[in-house]
């Protein structure tokens, strides 16, 4: 299978912050079919280990999706919506929807009062009120089989490439990131190593970090990379923007500049171009939930930009991927537990 094939099929398995069963499983099968020691933790963490010896290194990438919920059904049948995380309405109407209901996926879409029907001469940002998910169901049929609570997701849809080697679909924060991890622990599977890699798929990064929490205090890692998106141009604001085929490695207070180090060198020894972001605390991603846990844990923080973050058209470089697998795999293979003591040292 290669990564292409990977992403495509996580990108399809629903996977709303805090209801990840469909993709945790599509992970765990990737894994177990790798030969990799496979396991899934009770907050919902999907986790695979190659290597038997030397300190422990965790990657992670989550695997959570933004999505709605079900908030209330109208006498007409209309089902209401809410964000459980990170959903903008305004991406919304005109988009194909699927309710999860107890009863298995049910079709349908969203619709708001067209623009020209609306009064004003400027027209409003469509909120929240403003939209009906539409499931084509009679009013009796639709309170029969929904329920409020029910998760929202946009429809899955295969993925597609652009020309120059980019890549479109939905959930490709992270799908895009964790699809590559498994495509470089799938080479690294049959390969020595001096340190225990293990892979962690997270859950509820896109709401509370618990994932992240939990994954790092049952595993006590010696050293973790979180692998994550960050935006490219266009549209938001160039100074917070990196080129859509350039790997970044994230410099902050948060994260360990021993390891942040190490990354580094390993890139510049193998010709492997990078970015750099600077920021005040690594926020905002599981990097900084990792580096709190356990009494402390060396992180790092990678991260591939993204265009269209949080819509269903979100757009990845394979190059950028390309660049951060390389990355990693030289610095797995390199490691052992003498280099992890060396770049783990304070030097004051």
């Amino acid at each position: 299978m290669d990564r292409r094939e990977r992403i495509d099929r996580l990108i399809q398995a629903p996977g709303a912050t805090g209801l990840e069963g469909s993709v945790a499983g599509e992970v765990l099968g990737q894994l177990s079919a790798m030969g990799a020691e496979a396991w899934q933790d009770t907050a919902g963490n999907v986790f695979g280990r190659i290597g038997t010896q030397g300190p422990v290194v965790l990657l992670m990438a989550h695997m959570d999706e933004v999505a709605m919920m079900v908030h209330r059904i109208e006498d007409n049948g209309m089902v209401r919506l809410w964000k459980i995380a990170g959903v903008d309405p305004r991406i919304l109407p005109g988009s194909r929807l699927v309710i999860h209901t107890a009863q298995g996926p049910l079709p349908s879409v969203a619709g708001a009062l067209p623009p020209h029907l609306q009064q004003g001469e400027e027209q409003p940002a469509y909120t929240w009120e403003d939209l009906l998910c539409d499931t084509g169901l009679s009013p009796e049929a639709a309170k029969a089989r929904v329920q409020v609570g029910d998760a929202v997701t946009l429809a899955p849809e295969p993925l597609w490439e652009l020309l120059d080697g980019r890549l479109t679909g939905k959930t490709l924060d992270d799908r895009g990131p964790l699809g590559a991890l498994l495509h470089l622990f799938s080479r690294l599977a049959d390969k020595p190593l001096g340190c225990q890699a293990v892979l962690c798929a997270s859950v509820q990064e896109e709401k509370s970090g618990a994932g992240a929490l939990a994954a790092t205090r049952g595993l006590t890692p010696d050293m973790a990379v979180a692998v994550d998106v960050c935006h490219a141009p266009p549209p938001v604001k160039e100074c917070s923007t990196f080129p859509l085929d350039s790997l970044v490695i994230d410099r902050s207070a948060s994260l360990h500049p021993g390891l942040v180090g190490l990354l580094e060198a390993t890139a510049k020894a193998n010709g492997i171009p990078y970015g750099t972001a600077a920021e005040m605390a690594a926020k905002g991603n599981d990097a900084w939930d990792i580096a709190t846990q356990a009494g402390g844990v060396a992180t790092a923080l990678l991260s591939v930009p993204l265009r269209y973050m949080h819509t269903g058209a979100e757009v990845i470089s394979q190059q950028a991927l390309d660049q951060m697998e390389a990355l990693l795999e030289n610095w797995i293979l390199g490691l052992d537990a003498a280099q992890a003591k060396e770049a783990l040292c304070w030097k004051d």
